[in-house]
């Protein structure tokens, strides 16, 4: 449990405390036995899905009921990952709703995915039925989310945003709720309604993909590793992604408008801020990825990688992680950095080079999906040529030198994103999630759940990894 690792802060609303005003501001210029967890980390070598028939296959563990689930945005890359996701998680049960402006848009998704690689033939996604909605009308919102069981919040991007208008319907609504916020400012006004959503008895969980999302319960399981978050002197976050990993506008816009951005870390407690594209470092995702270097910034920054063992020579840009944000406040640790890094090796450049226009340009929303927009012929031919691997890896160092790292890898960010955000949605329905609004961290704060959480979230991986290294000597392997 959460409560005998940290020693503070673990159950204090965060929203109560707010990051320094620096870093609201866009501009630039201002020795444990662990063999009980060994059984959730494992290689595996099952291709992009769900896992075969028959291995991992079924419906989602415990919970096999009729539920009405709405996915806002589900139109999108992530949105409709997710519901395909869905699908298969957990089972016939569930009736599926995409929620959208535009129903064209919708008809667009479903025909492509019918054409993706391992689309079953059979099912041709008419019982995916299209409400239309807008997110700046709360009628609307409203109507879209009656008689629902559970809403899923993927219609990005979440920069610029200041309030939470999908997750304050759902809690008028009583309506269970899930996002993929990856914006850490509008994360705390989110978790600022944490009272609201215990008094209505709506669970909620924000920040809950694959990064953000699993990457901060890869910290809560590396910390449980080393003997609870209290033994625990730093944590170090990367992830890697080839090309935009299949991922849509959206994402591309996203990653746009998180480039004016200060970069946030932590140092022996205080908050810590870095220009974006301000270093690199050599990263080793383990033996299926290779090593790679990524652009430091302290809190995130863009890899490159050729081909092969994807070995990364480039510094890149920078980026604002919600797991640098959680980690310190609600596991409380001192020292944290995010890298983030990508291929093939000029975009890292051309990234770090549109850090130096202007905030009034690369702050736009609509300026910046317009680029994205514009890209994205460039974009889809650039990921057929290397590919859509995405990758995480961790570092945690204990006070006395011990380390956890864990890895993990995806051949299709698109396609893990959605299996991530799906499997927390199930355990909600499950009834794992208590009211309240929480960070990943704080929802499955629970080794059973969290576990649970695990095996869904990292289906169709070939590679779920760990290690514990003592300070001088390998104590742990990769299982």
């Amino acid at each position: 449990m959460l409560r005998s690792m940290t020693t503070r802060r673990a159950y204090q609303p965060i929203g109560v405390r707010c990051l320094s005003p620096n870093w609201f501001r866009s501009s630039r210029s201002s020795g444990r036995d662990t063999s009980t967890h060994g059984h959730r980390f494992r290689c595996r070598s099952t291709p992009s899905g769900l896992g075969a028939k028959g291995d991992d296959g079924g419906g989602a563990r415990g919970y096999d009921k009729h539920a009405r689930v709405i996915v806002v945005g589900g139109s999108g890359r992530v949105g409709g990952s997710t519901v395909r996701a869905l699908r298969q998680l957990a089972g016939p049960g569930l009736e599926l709703l995409v929620g959208g402006r535009s129903q064209r848009n919708f008809v667009k998704s479903v025909e492509r995915w019918r054409t993706l690689p391992g689309a079953d033939e059979e099912y041709d996604y008419s019982d995916v039925k299209f409400v239309e909605l807008d997110l700046g009308d709360a009628a609307s919102l409203a109507s879209a989310l009656d008689g629902c069981d559970l809403v899923v919040h993927t219609a990005g991007p979440f920069q610029r945003k200041t309030r939470p208008e999908v997750l304050e319907a759902a809690i008028a609504a009583k309506v269970p709720y899930v996002d993929v916020c990856d914006d850490a400012r509008l994360a705390t006004v989110a978790k600022a309604l944490n009272e609201k959503a215990q008094e209505a008895g709506v669970s909620a969980t924000i920040s809950a993909g694959i990064w953000p999302g699993i990457d901060q319960l890869m910290a809560v399981e590396a910390c449980e590793m080393l003997g609870g978050a209290s033994e625990v002197e730093s944590i170090d976050f990367s992830a890697y992604t080839a090309g935009t990993g299949n991922a849509g506008t959206t994402i591309l816009s996203a990653t746009f408008l998180i480039l004016c951005e200060k970069v946030l870390g932590f140092k022996d407690g205080n908050e810590i801020f870095h220009e974006p594209a301000s270093g690199f470092k050599k990263v080793d995702f383990g033996q299926s990825i290779g090593e790679k270097t990524r652009g430091m910034c302290t809190p995130a920054a863009w890899l490159t990688s050729t081909s092969g063992r994807c070995r990364c020579e480039r510094q890149g840009s920078a980026v604002v992680l919600v797991a640098s944000f959680t980690c310190n406040q609600v596991l409380g640790i001192p020292n944290i950095s995010t890298y983030f890094g990508t291929s093939p090796e000029p975009w890292n450049y051309l990234l770090k080079g549109m850090t130096l226009l202007p905030d009034s340009i690369m702050g736009n929303r609509d300026l910046m999906q317009a680029l994205a927009e514009f890209s994205e012929p460039l974009v889809r031919i650039t990921d057929k040529l290397v590919g859509a691997t995405n990758a995480m890896r961790l570092e945690a160092v204990a006070k006395d030198g011990r380390k956890a790292v864990l890895n993990y890898a995806h051949e299709d960010l698109e396609v893990c994103v959605g299996i991530a955000t799906a499997a927390f949605v199930v355990a909600t329905l499950r009834g794992d999630v208590r009211p309240g609004v929480w960070f990943p961290e704080e929802a499955f704060d629970d080794e059973a759940k969290r576990g649970l959480l695990f095996d869904d979230a990292t289906r169709g991986a070939f590679m779920w990894e760990r290690q514990e290294q003592g300070a001088t000597a390998v104590e742990g392997a990769p299982l």
